[in-house]
């Protein structure tokens, strides 16, 4: 029996890229900043995302974050959300995993039943190419 990906049966993955990025405050503690992204979304259904993320990066290389987001499908569907996480440290090939999970709330009738459901994140982040593999699974 083959097991489906968690993009496929209940979620979706975004490919995003940065936009722009706002620099808040630095200070003893780390780095404020803001950042905006648009990306394609696969999985569960198509569309466009864009999201404007609070990030809080400590000085031993860690993060904390803050995302509101918005997603039209390819059928004229509109989604929004909010959400929150972490994230690691950068590797050696500038890659940062984070985590995260939060709410996504939309009047669409053909995706009434993800009205007000978590979801959770998983995501690779290349720092260096401002890009971001955003694998979501809805709970």
């Amino acid at each position: 029996m083959v097991k489906k990906s968690a993009a496929k049966s209940n979620g979706i993955v975004i490919k995003a890229k940065g936009t722009s990025c706002r620099i808040l405050d630095i200070g003893q503690d780390g780095i404020k900043t803001e950042f905006s992204n648009k990306g394609p979304i696969t999985g569960r259904y198509r569309g466009t995302h864009w999201d404007t993320v609070e990030a809080q990066m400590n000085a031993n290389g860690t993060s904390s974050w803050r995302v509101r987001f918005i997603q039209m499908t390819d059928k004229g569907d509109m989604l929004v959300g909010t959400g929150e996480g972490t994230g690691e440290a950068p590797n050696s090939r500038g890659i940062a995993k984070l985590k995260g999970s939060g709410t996504v709330m939309t009047m669409s009738p053909r995706l009434a039943e993800l009205n007000g459901r978590g979801w959770t994140c998983d995501v690779d982040q290349n720092v260096a190419a401002d890009t971001a593999v955003v694998r979501v699974t809805f709970q």
